[in-house]
């Protein structure tokens, strides 16, 4: 708060003394009129690029792995390691572009690299897609793939998902899943990117709700088969800005890898703490759940308006072993 001062001059302040001892000067001076206080400008919040994109960009992310060996149609497969990198990571990066006819889009983690051109598109940007894919496959090895994956709001406003809620203009998501031979090692990279919510920017007080949605991937597997699942379903995010506290409660429904029925999976809470004086956080599952895992999340947009979250959870759940990776994206 700005002091407001009354401030006189030597010679009025002789006057006034004067004047309080009887003085009879026709001439007083005049008081000084009080100097007006100045509001301070609040300081203005930066500009960010946004999606759709603009031209080809390159991208850090923040991202989730799962792994597992072995044919999945001849029985149970080896479960790997799951795990979430912390925080924005430049060792799994995606180079992307707005020019889906003639750009190369190419992500790499820690050296293992995919390339994809239009030739390799399975499912295109329109309206009505929420994912656009790209795959290859070698005729030299059988099994050997990868895939790759775009939430679709990242080509042109004509071609975008219109789905009101994936409309993200900050925060977009890209999962690869990629596979040696028909029985060699898969890999599944679940990665969110975007422009990141700046340091200056980040919001310090208050609790925000997100309209948010869930993606990801589950093998799960017993003694008899393995069964390899897409997740969605719903999920409810909220952010203590004032304690730091992220929590994301999801309800996920399952649907077979190649097609079918979708059916209930099951509900997990999420719980992460921001980092202190940074736009990212991690957490983990909430005691109790039937898996254990981690997830990393960071803020897009002006003052944290969108959200993305990886994780990456195993554990044995209705006799199955079970790896579970995801990502959440969503907006104020």
């Amino acid at each position: 708060m700005i002091r407001r001062h009354m401030i006189m001059s030597a010679a009025a302040a002789t006057l006034a003394l004067a004047s309080c001892s009887g003085s009879d000067d026709p001439s007083p001076s005049p008081t000084p009129t009080p100097t007006g206080s100045v509001t301070p400008t609040p300081t203005a919040s930066p500009t960010y690029a946004a999606f759709p994109l603009g031209a080809a960009a390159e991208f850090g992310t923040i991202n989730a792995s799962a792994s597992y060996t072995g044919d999945p149609a001849a029985g149970p497969v080896t479960l790997g390691a799951v795990g979430t990198e912390i925080g924005l990571s430049t060792r799994v990066r995606l180079a992307t572009s707005n020019a889906i006819a003639t750009a190369t889009y190419v992500i790499n983690e820690n050296s293992e690299e995919s390339r994809f051109v239009n030739a390799n598109v399975t499912v295109a940007p329109a309206p009505g897609v929420t994912e656009f894919v790209f795959r290859t496959t070698d005729t030299a090895t059988a099994g050997k793939f990868s895939q790759l994956e775009f939430l679709n709001n990242t080509i042109s406003d004509t071609t975008r998902t219109n789905n009101l809620a994936l409309q993200l203009t900050n925060v977009s998501y890209a999962n690869w899943w990629r596979g040696d031979s028909t029985t060699g090692a898969k890999r599944i990279t679940n990665t969110v990117f975007g422009y990141q919510t700046t340091l200056a920017d980040m919001p310090k007080t208050g609790t925000q709700a997100y309209t948010t949605s869930v993606v990801g991937r589950l093998v799960s597997t017993n003694a008899g088969a393995t069964t390899l699942w897409r997740i969605g379903g719903t999920v409810t995010t909220s952010v203590n800005f004032s304690t730091g506290q992220v929590t994301a409660t999801l309800t996920l429904n399952r649907t077979p890898e190649g097609g079918g029925a979708t059916i209930a999976y099951g509900s997990y809470t999420l719980q992460g703490s921001i980092l202190s004086g940074q736009n990212q956080f991690t957490g983990s599952f909430a005691a109790g759940s039937t898996l254990t895992g981690t997830l990393t999340g960071g803020f897009f947009g002006s003052q944290g308006k969108e959200i993305g979250i990886a994780f990456a959870g195993t554990g044995t759940n209705g006799g199955d072993s079970q790896n579970l990776i995801g990502v959440i994206v969503g907006k104020k």
